[in-house]
């Protein structure tokens, strides 16, 4: 946990003082070529432990596989609805931020461009503080049980939430993750384009 603090810190300093916009083409190439790394040694990992796909596969786990990103999605939209309401949004715009649950660079260009560009800004920014704080909240919420590990960062357990979660569970909870991360990635468009048509 300490190195992700650092490292994101070290990060913000350096690109703060030596960076500037024109490299983030060069900086999102980067940063996509190593997440699809990270994701292809967790892939190796979980795949190459037939055990764990053997217990994943019945019944039991089908449904939990399910139950977790459903329950994921309520809370966030749950969530989303009480901040929404601290902050002074309406309950709609509240939905639609909270209906990003984590991916932020659909969820954010969609609601822009169908909606409004200042929701948009919302969405794109809660979505993000989302995914970075899901980093320190994972080493801190298995402690009370690992299932939690995957509430977080919401659609991002499937892609940067990975590792970190395998890091601080095991192999098997890392196949919910994965799971649990598709599932909300496929509920995203489904659940933006609904609240859209409502306006």
């Amino acid at each position: 946990m300490l190195s992700v603090a650092v490292s994101l810190v070290g990060g913000l300093i350096f690109g703060y003082l030596f960076l500037d916009t024109d490299v983030k083409d060069t900086l999102d190439l980067i940063l996509m070529s190593a997440l699809d790394v990270m994701i292809f040694i967790a892939g190796i990992e979980i795949g190459s432990n037939r055990g764990i796909l053997k217990r994943i596969c019945n019944l039991h786990s089908a449904l939990l596989a399910l139950a977790i990103p459903l329950a994921v999605a309520c809370g966030s939209i749950c969530g989303a609805l009480l901040l929404g309401h601290i902050a002074g949004l309406s309950a709609y715009d509240s939905l639609l931020v909270g209906g990003g649950l984590g991916w932020y660079s659909f969820s954010s260009v969609v609601i822009s461009a169908m909606y409004s560009t200042e929701i948009g800004t919302v969405a794109f920014l809660a979505n993000m503080m989302r995914e970075i704080s899901g980093f320190f909240l994972i080493p801190l919420l298995v402690r009370v049980h690992k299932f939690l590990a995957l509430a977080p960062s919401g659609a991002a357990t499937m892609d940067s939430g990975l590792p970190v979660v395998i890091k601080y569970t095991n192999l098997h909870v890392g196949m919910y993750s994965f799971i649990n991360g598709l599932v909300l990635t496929l509920i995203v468009p489904v659940l933006i384009s609904w609240l859209l048509s409502l306006r």
